[in-house]
């Protein structure tokens, strides 16, 4: 368990024995569950860190509560904590080195004074900090994607198209949380504090708005695939189509010529087959010069 005292100019310093400021606590799943059970409503978070899913908070007056779940980036392990609000202390339970991480970052830059609401507003504020260059990222990903599919159909589109969708899919969920999540807090909150909130969650809308134009962008992504897989196959069609042709007045006269009938005619001719194959070639040269000018060739 480590605690962390706000000291003036918000600085975060760690202390064994905080004072009568905001205080933040890290700890475990094991050291929270070991806690006093005077806490109120401690069980309730205890049964939500079992399985950490999604994003949700809870109020009961005396007390605030929940989990996050962070999606992670291009493959990264998600992270996932939860959090308790009592009194004049922020516990976040769980998170291990990658929170550990994001608060180093927040460590000159929390609030002096406020509450311990507020200090959890700023974290949240801190951990989507970096989500608007991310997926402005991947909208570039996107279109590196659709640029590659107008010279040449990938082999391997759909697992790439589908890698994208998850993780779009998985972010879409979590800005809507964080709606629900900054909603919700935020109307306890008051004057300054409650406007912050406000701010909150109409940046988690923009980004949540951001990842629906995306996911709008990669359906027309896959349909533009669809489009190219069809135009190949017209073109396969097309080149069957003209081969057959050429090749089907040359199937009729083999078949003719190829009858047992004595009185063929031409047949006992002896240029008789210089003349076939001349008037052959006559034919495919002349339906050649057809399929050019109507561009089918």
């Amino acid at each position: 368990m480590e605690q962390y005292e706000i000291r003036p100019g918000g600085a975060l310093r760690r202390t064994e024995r905080p004072g009568e400021g905001v205080c933040l606590v890290r700890m475990t799943e094991a050291e929270f569950a070991a806690l006093a059970e005077r806490m109120p409503h401690k069980r309730r978070l205890e049964r939500s860190l079992e399985t950490v899913r999604y994003c949700k908070a809870e109020s009961f007056g005396d007390n605030a509560q929940g989990v996050l779940w962070l999606p992670g980036r291009g493959g990264e392990t998600p992270l996932t904590f939860g959090f308790y609000l009592w009194r004049q202390e922020l516990l976040l339970i769980g998170g291990g080195e990658a929170l550990e991480r994001r608060l180093e970052d927040l460590r000159d830059t929390l609030p002096g004074d406020g509450s311990p609401r507020h200090l959890l507003l700023v974290l949240l504020e801190h951990l989507i900090g970096e989500d608007l260059p991310y997926l402005q990222e991947v909208e570039e990903r996107l279109e590196d994607i659709e640029e590659g599919l107008l010279q040449k159909v990938p082999e391997h589109f759909y697992q790439t198209v589908i890698g994208q969708g998850k993780e779009l899919s998985a972010l879409h969920a979590y800005y809507e949380q964080l709606i629900d999540m900054g909603d919700h807090l935020g109307e306890e909150a008051a004057g300054e504090e409650a406007r912050f909130w406000q701010l909150f969650t109409n940046r988690a809308e923009r980004l949540h708005n951001h990842v629906e134009m995306l996911r709008e962008y990669l359906l027309q992504i896959r349909e533009l695939y669809q489009t190219q897989i069809d135009v190949q196959q017209n073109r396969v069609m097309t080149i069957l189509t003209v081969v057959t042709t050429l090749f089907l007045p040359l199937s009729l006269i083999a078949g003719w010529y190829g009858m047992n009938f004595p009185n063929i005619p031409i047949l006992h001719w002896r240029y008789g087959y210089a003349a076939v194959a001349a008037v052959s070639a006559g034919i495919v040269a002349a339906e050649i010069l057809y399929f050019k000018r109507k561009k089918m060739l």
